[in-house]
């Protein structure tokens, strides 16, 4: 039963991931990052989040969560390559961060 729940809310928040949405930028993780998140949605619900390092952080562990598959080997490079091109600098808002989606 726990498991039909989880499957049952992640795909009641989960955006298509065949919903055009804004390309990820370049960088050494983008293939990997891109690989693990647009299975159940797609790249604007990364891009249009800038949250610091640790809100990253623990939105992977989130994801995680509710079945992303992340290896522990490249968990460094995603939260670098999502700080890098989705921290708070990147908003062009002065010192906003927004808060990640729930």
């Amino acid at each position: 039963m726990a498991a039909f729940l989880a499957l049952y809310i992640s795909s009641a928040f989960a955006q298509a991931p065949s919903a055009p949405g804004k390309p990820l930028p370049p960088g050494p993780m983008q293939t990997k990052v891109k690989a693990a998140c647009t299975q159940c949605h797609n790249a604007s619900r990364i891009t249009e989040q800038h949250m610091t390092h640790q809100q990253w952080s623990k939105e992977l562990e989130k994801m995680e969560g509710l079945g992303a598959v992340i290896p522990a080997a490249d968990r460094n490079g995603f939260l670098t390559y999502l700080t890098k091109n989705f921290g708070p600098a990147t908003s062009g808002a002065q010192a906003t961060v927004k808060k990640p989606a729930e």
